[in-house]
């Protein structure tokens, strides 16, 4: 099995080479491939809680990426998956998961894990375009956490951003869009927001500066709502605000107190206050996850409230409630 070369970068690593002549890599954008043996399964599932934690709860609670493992001897079946996370905890070659982690790596790379604190190893494009790979290598756990702790968010933020960039490659490439649709909305509101085939237009009265559009079954709801004038000033005000809009606007659904979570973001560089949790019908047993926006646009002095939510019954949601916010997060004002 060939070496696997790195440069060296802030404590991780990255793997420089020309992708173009691989094939772009398999499978699920939210799912990841951990390899490992059997005996440090525990221990691994340990370590990657404390990298990919984000839940969503639906209300039943759903990470961010399944997670799919297999033994090392499987290795090069999956290979050239989207997200592959290999594991080796300790020195010992006879343990499947370290022979494999020995055999990709450097006797300096595998080393500096083992002796040092160079236990997560990220690259890019190794066997397939459009692909991640974290090798974590190290003594034991309690090292590995160390420097999980550290390392972890920024290691998480890669994985995010690579689904981020497939996902919007497959659904917001021009010849998946709603070109005349999107040029209508610029037109008549000054924003605009790249919207994908299959959705269909709910609500675009302009004397409610209210925007939404719709896809059915999984249902997946996506609305914009306008105000002029800046209409919060902290937390508290923003909560107010928001949780007056559904009733409003949408007429039989409200945000549940539970799960209802404010807190201070960036939506595309702004200055935002990110929403979340669970909406329900008040009319029936109805229900769902949302992921919301609010922000002030000072160049036209308007309130803005980005609003998507999902309603699919004992289903994983998080994927497509994901898709929704990149949809979201096209948004412009002109």
């Amino acid at each position: 099995m060939k070496k696997i070369s790195f440069i060296l970068f802030a404590g991780l690593a990255f793997f420089y080479s020309c992708s173009f002549d691989k094939p772009r890599a398999q499978g699920a954008d939210n799912e990841i491939i951990i390899v490992c043996s059997n005996e440090n399964k525990d221990e691994a599932m340990y370590i990657l809680s404390n990298i990919f934690n984000d839940t969503l709860y639906t209300p039943q609670p759903e990470l961010s990426f399944n997670q799919v493992w297999v033994t090392p001897n499987k290795f090069n079946e999956i290979k050239k998956n989207v997200n592959v996370v290999i594991i080796s905890i300790g020195n010992d070659i006879d343990n499947p998961g370290t022979g494999l982690v020995k055999k990709l790596l450097s006797e300096d790379q595998f080393s500096s894990g083992i002796f040092g604190n160079n236990n997560l190893i990220f690259t890019r494009d190794v066997f397939a375009r459009d692909q991640n790979m974290l090798i974590i290598n190290g003594l034991n756990n309690d090292v590995i956490n160390k420097t999980v702790i550290e390392k972890g968010p920024w290691v998480e933020k890669q994985f995010e951003a690579l689904f981020v960039h497939r996902q919007s490659q497959y659904m917001l490439n021009s010849s998946s869009r709603q070109i005349e649709l999107e040029n209508n909305i610029k037109k008549n509101f000054n924003w605009s927001m790249k919207i994908p085939y299959g959705f269909t237009i709910i609500s675009d009265s302009l004397s409610k500066d209210f925007f939404w559009i719709g896809r059915e079954m999984p249902y997946r709801w996506l609305a914009v709502q306008w105000s002029e004038g800046l209409l919060f000033s902290d937390s508290s005000t923003a909560s107010q605000y928001v949780k007056s809009l559904p009733l409003k606007y949408f007429r039989t659904i409200r945000y549940a107190d539970y799960y209802f979570k404010i807190e201070p973001d960036l939506f595309n560089e702004r200055g935002s206050w990110k929403v979340s949790g669970l909406w329900e019908s008040i009319e029936e047993a109805q229900g769902g996850p949302f992921l919301s926006y609010l922000f002030y646009d000072e160049n036209h002095d308007r309130t803005y409230f980005v609003h998507t939510m999902i309603f699919y019954p004992g289903k994983n949601k998080y994927l497509l409630l994901k898709q929704l916010d990149i949809i979201a997060k096209t948004f412009e004002t002109f």
